[in-house]
């Protein structure tokens, strides 16, 4: 059971959810299986259930580069030789395309057509798998004074959690960031697939992420007054929140599922010791 834990709404309104988003952080360790999300999500120290927002979604980007080689072209190598027909002929094929280059001056002399060599056979190669981003947006508008309380706690325990931890008995060195694990769960709607599938049907498989981001906003932005509420807690607060994935993702079909290094890790090898 997480230290901190807090849901929100509650009351007839929590019973009117369909879907809830949890948001579970747990100190950073260097363990494997504790890097995993049934890792952080088993020793967390705080849990957040929300609505879900009113537009989940989140966003890949690989990065990519130019390799050195193609094996489709004239490369000599095993790849180079089976593209360029194999056994003998191949060879002979490699060789050719491998010293044209060299006559391409002497060749052009005696052309009587234009043309042109390919300018790049570079392959487009992935240099780093995407981590997925997510962005929640909330808008926290308190029926009383017990639900100002816990809109202020839960704000506080996002803005609090995203900075690292001081080192006990070390003032001037902390510990890395927490980690952060999100999870789907039924409310009182339809699970699509099966309650097991909620979190990748509508996240992604996220793993492992890190909180970049905490946006605060007290007031609506429109409103020409700020108003407060009787215990003198603002109407209206907006909460916006970026994660990002802590480590890269690699599909394992066995499992038909993307995992993090550290889950790879912690299935192959088992948990660290």
């Amino acid at each position: 059971m997480a230290q901190y834990n807090f849901r929100y709404p509650y009351g007839l309104a929590q019973a009117e959810q369909p879907l809830w988003l949890n948001f579970y952080a747990a100190n950073y360790s260097l363990k494997n299986n504790e890097r995993t999300r049934v890792g952080v999500i088993n020793r967390a120290f705080s849990q957040i259930s929300l609505p879900m927002p009113k537009e989940p979604g989140y966003q890949i980007a690989h990065e990519y580069g130019e390799s050195n080689n193609n094996p489709v072209g004239p490369m000599i190598n095993r790849a180079g030789l089976a593209n360029s027909g194999g056994g003998m002929k191949g060879a002979i094929n490699l060789l050719k395309r491998n010293i044209q280059p060299a006559t391409f001056y002497w060749e052009r002399m005696f052309a009587t057509s234009t043309y042109r060599r390919f300018s790049n056979i570079a392959e487009a190669t992935m240099v780093s798998e995407g981590r997925k981003k997510y962005f929640f947006q909330y808008v926290f508008v308190p029926k009383n004074a017990a639900e100002t309380i816990q809109v202020e706690e839960i704000i506080g325990t996002f803005r609090k959690s995203s900075y690292p931890t001081v080192a006990t008995g070390l003032p001037e060195r902390s510990y890395p960031q927490n980690l952060w694990a999100l999870k789907v769960s039924k409310g009182n709607g339809v699970a699509l697939g099966g309650e097991q599938n909620l979190t990748a049907n509508w996240l992604g498989e996220p793993l492992v992420c890190v909180l970049e981001t905490v946006k605060v906003q007290k007031n609506d932005e429109i409103d020409p007054v700020i108003r407060y509420l009787p215990n003198g807690a603002s109407s209206i607060t907006l909460l916006g929140l970026l994660f990002s994935e802590f480590e890269t993702g690699t599909y394992v079909p066995e499992a038909n599922s993307i995992w993090s290094k550290s889950e790879i890790s912690n299935y192959y090898f088992g948990p660290s010791a």
